[in-house]
């Protein structure tokens, strides 16, 4: 009886794979699928994030005495005008050091006579003909903006409306967060009401964990990386990292992915910055292991490392930052669910079977 079961669920399984395959050779569902994760499932995810950042702030309005609805007012509000003076401020100081950074590669380029490739080929060839091809791809280039022109606009719209959307998520979570739970607990059956509670419990410990405990893991990485990088003399520091701060939420490969800029940069001023930024950068992953990750984080997560690294490179290499970011959050979600429904016998495992017959 029990081989029978697990080969029904088996071939369950597999034409569940066969129709989800023959589903992605639809250019329609595609499209669909593409537009449902970009309008509706991004905001969500984002709004989420914001949520479990704001809501300490919103929880100490109310504990004052304000409105909730009033709180989560407040609360948005002070977070846009924080957003928005960062953005205003670090806009300007972003182009100014692009500027920077172009020209130093430029000096240090010109000081090596890299640029004599470029003059020896230009005497070789002729200049008319260079000229020419060069018009030919600028005037190319200027037809393809106007021809793009409305879909740039479309695209434009549509992130504005993204964005209006996070503010919208996140303003009615912070309103209505608390009801949440006993809305879930009304429609759920009434033998599940308990597990169900455990669940939503579970949940958002692990939600409010990990998103806490990210951002502050990427701050204190991003403090320490600016100090480094003031030490050395690294040029742009703020810029690369407040790079190292965005990018490290993603963990493991987002402090990897931040550094390969300042690389970059650090051999065309030479060995010695290189090497000064290979030390800080040792000094900084060892820190962010051994202490910074331990003591902020702690054990809560409960995940092993090398599970980590696998969760993220693999969600990273199927769908983006995106997917590398939320892995982990999710990964605990369904180990919570699968202890809970475990533990109040809802569901089993073969090996638990196993277990219960030995005994």
């Amino acid at each position: 009886m029990r081989k029978k079961k697990i080969i029904t669920n088996l071939l369950i399984g597999n034409l569940t794979l066969v129709f989800l395959y023959l589903l992605g050779k639809f250019q329609i569902i595609y499209d669909f699928t593409e537009v449902f994760l970009w309008v509706i499932v991004s905001p969500i995810i984002f709004g989420v994030f914001l949520f479990y950042i704001l809501r300490p702030l919103n929880r100490l309005f109310t504990k004052k005495g304000i409105k909730n609805s009033i709180a989560s007012t407040i609360t948005i509000m002070i977070a846009l005008i924080i957003f928005g003076f960062i953005i205003m401020h670090f806009g300007r100081y972003l182009s100014e050091q692009i500027y920077y950074l172009k020209e130093l590669i430029t000096k240090n380029v010109e000081e090596e006579n890299i640029v004599n490739i470029g003059k020896e080929y230009l005497k070789n060839n002729s200049i008319t003909g260079f000229i020419e091809n060069i018009s030919k791809q600028f005037m190319g280039y200027i037809s393809l903006f106007f021809s793009n022109l409305r879909e740039m606009f479309n695209k434009g719209m549509m992130v504005f409306s993204n964005i209006l959307l996070v503010i919208l998520v996140t303003f009615f979570l912070l309103k209505d967060g608390g009801e949440f739970k006993q809305l879930v607990l009304k429609y759920s059956p009434e033998k599940y009401t308990e597990v169900t509670g455990e669940i939503l419990d579970g949940g958002d410990t692990v939600l409010s964990t990990y998103i806490i405990g990210q951002a502050t893991v990427a701050l204190s990485l991003a403090i320490m990386i600016f100090i480094g990088y003031k030490l050395i003399g690294m040029p742009s520091a703020l810029l690369f990292s407040f790079t190292t701060f965005i990018l490290a939420f993603i963990p493991f490969i987002g402090f990897l992915i931040s550094m390969i800029i300042p690389f970059i940069i650090a051999t065309t001023l030479g060995s010695s910055m290189l090497i000064k930024l290979a030390i800080l950068f040792l000094v900084a992953q060892t820190l962010k292991g051994r202490v910074v990750v331990p003591l902020i984080m702690g054990k809560i997560m409960k995940i092993h490392p090398i599970t980590d690294i696998f969760l993220v490179v693999g969600a990273a290499a199927l769908g983006g930052p995106i997917a590398a970011f939320c892995i982990v959050p999710v990964y605990s979600l369904i180990k919570v669910i699968l202890k809970k429904l475990r533990e109040k016998k809802i569901l089993s495992f073969p090996w638990d079977v196993d277990k219960t017959n030995k005994v």
